[in-house]
């Protein structure tokens, strides 16, 4: 298990927020799964492949689309970067589903203390974000 993984679990355990480690291919990841006043479910992962406190956020797939519907994804999550500096919202074409991206840089110097406030601020956007999301999906 890398160093940031072991303490963004215990920093995220001291807030009694549950969270759990897994580890595979090279990588240990955190994984806690939430969920918000407008989204019903979403597991984001503290993503760690280094010995240092660089650090990937990211969500599983938020929403998945139907392939008629991929301009629209591309110009809401277009339009959502624009807004938010700290999160990043990706369309992937091939899967048909959106994700949100956040890093934590490797000269962090509290690790932890990050993980935990990009934890309060991806909760905020997505109950922001999420109704506009479904409503690209289908809408």
């Amino acid at each position: 298990m890398f160093q940031a993984t072991e303490l963004v679990y215990e920093a995220l355990l001291r807030k009694d927020i549950k969270c759990r480690i897994r580890e595979a291919g090279g990588m240990s990841m955190v994984e806690v799964t939430l969920s918000g006043r407008n989204f019903a479910r979403a597991s984001i992962y503290y993503i760690s492949n280094t010995e240092g406190n660089d650090v990937a956020v990211r969500t599983a797939p938020l929403v998945k689309f139907p392939s008629e519907r991929l301009e629209k994804l591309y110009a809401v999550c277009n339009a959502i970067n624009r807004k938010y500096r700290h999160a990043k919202f990706v369309v992937d074409p091939d899967k048909n589903v959106v994700t949100m991206e956040m890093d934590i840089p490797s000269r962090c110097e509290n690790v932890g203390a990050v993980a935990e406030e990009l934890l309060v601020r991806a909760v905020s956007i997505l109950d922001a974000v999420y109704p506009q999301l479904m409503q690209a999906t289908w809408a």
